[in-house]
């Protein structure tokens, strides 16, 4: 008896199993042959550009791709092909390769297209574009990539080029980083890879060095308070949001209580509060002063006792103006931003500054925390 119903749970049991990946396999077909509408967009090229004019499946697109990004190859003259599992060796001469398209880039298109390609259901025109671009830069990427490793890891290869084996470093590793940061700027265009644009808006030239320095974004500088109007800010920052990017503000404050441009800008909901730096006079007025006489002193603006540098100043009036009346000289500002980046960025290798009370006590120190955590993360 026991044996009777064992049977039947085991027959039960093949049949929900069945059943289940019957489903399953529904589904997956379902969704290879789903189409997404690509008309209009391009398909970028080593040589051209392809005009789509349809809607594609998965396998369309992925074989549209192959088609035009990927060349025939004898896989002999790579260096990795003593190992590659995807070479077809020749039938009669064991030392060479059928020629064929690289297998690992296929294998990249094909993984690309079936683990994205359905997401692109929601986006708009210029996003999917975004999307098609990046595959075309990664492909790249990968492809010249793999060429490079072989090269490098090939004695044989290597040797081959003789005198000019030193400069392959540098050449080859330059171009393919550029494939990278194209790809990287075109996914930032695509919400599901999480690559979203950001964009910070800064007062001036120092704060634009400062925030380049340590920041891989877009910065624009609105050149401060005199030099836009409320109007050309507001609609700048719109511009930049329909295409998707994430807005940043850094501003001055210039010894008052308050920005009123900026205070707009939170009360119309275009800015969150928390998306904006203020300082209270300005950007070199920000700088502790220890710092500043310091870094003066390494640009050779002068050699005066600290003690003496200090006497009269209150924090409470702009620093380049207290230089420029006490000393007669004026800061070069754009030269201060780099030279204050560098010593941050020095003293960041020394200790570790997001744990450094006494520097971000600091206006700059709480600026540079702006930077490197609410904008980056």
């Amino acid at each position: 008896m026991l044996e009777f119903f064992t049977k039947i749970l085991n027959r039960i049991k093949n049949i929900i199993t069945f059943l289940f990946n019957n489903k399953i396999n529904h589904n997956v077909c379902k969704g290879n042959m789903k189409k997404i509408n690509l008309s209009d967009l391009n398909l970028i090229g080593i040589s051209k550009k392809i005009k789509l004019k349809d809607s594609y499946s998965k396998a369309e697109i992925t074989k549209i791709m192959i088609d035009n990004w990927i060349g025939y190859f004898e896989c002999h003259k790579c260096g990795k092909w003593d190992y590659c599992k995807y070479v077809e060796k020749h039938p009669i001469n064991p030392n060479r390769s059928i020629d064929i398209k690289c297998g690992i880039a296929i294998n990249f298109i094909t993984n690309f297209i079936d683990t994205t390609f359905l997401l692109l259901e929601d986006l708009t025109e210029y996003q999917k574009q975004g999307y098609l671009n990046s595959a075309y830069y990664l492909t790249e990427f990968v492809l010249n990539t793999e060429q490079v490793i072989g090269r490098f890891t090939s004695k044989e290869h290597m040797e081959g080029w003789g005198n000019y084996a030193p400069s392959l470093y540098g050449i080859n590793t330059n171009y393919i980083d550029e494939f990278l940061k194209k790809a990287q700027k075109e996914m930032k265009n695509v919400p599901f890879f999480n690559s979203k644009r950001t964009v910070l808006f800064v007062e001036g030239e120092s704060e634009e060095i400062f925030a380049n320095f340590f920041l891989d974004i877009e910065v624009v500088n609105y050149g401060g308070e005199g030099n836009l109007t409320y109007t050309k800010i507001e609609y700048t920052i719109k511009q930049y949001q329909d295409k998707g990017y994430k807005v940043f503000i850094q501003a001055d404050k210039d010894g008052k209580t308050e920005n009123q441009k900026v205070d707009k800008l939170i009360s119309k909901g275009l800015v969150e509060e928390e998306n904006i730096f203020c300082f209270k006079y300005d950007f070199e007025t920000s700088i502790p002063l220890h710092i500043l006489f310091k870094l003066l002193n390494e640009i050779k603006i002068f050699s005066e006792d600290y003690n003496d540098f200090k006497i009269g100043y209150d924090n409470t009036t702009n620093i380049a103006a207290y230089i420029k009346t006490k000393y007669n000289f004026s800061i070069s500002k754009p030269l201060l931003a780099k030279k204050l980046s560098e010593y941050i960025d020095k003293s960041s290798h020394e200790t570790n500054l997001y744990y450094d009370e006494s520097f971000l006590d600091t206006e700059i120190g709480q600026f540079w925390d702006f930077l490197k955590r609410k904008i980056v993360h």
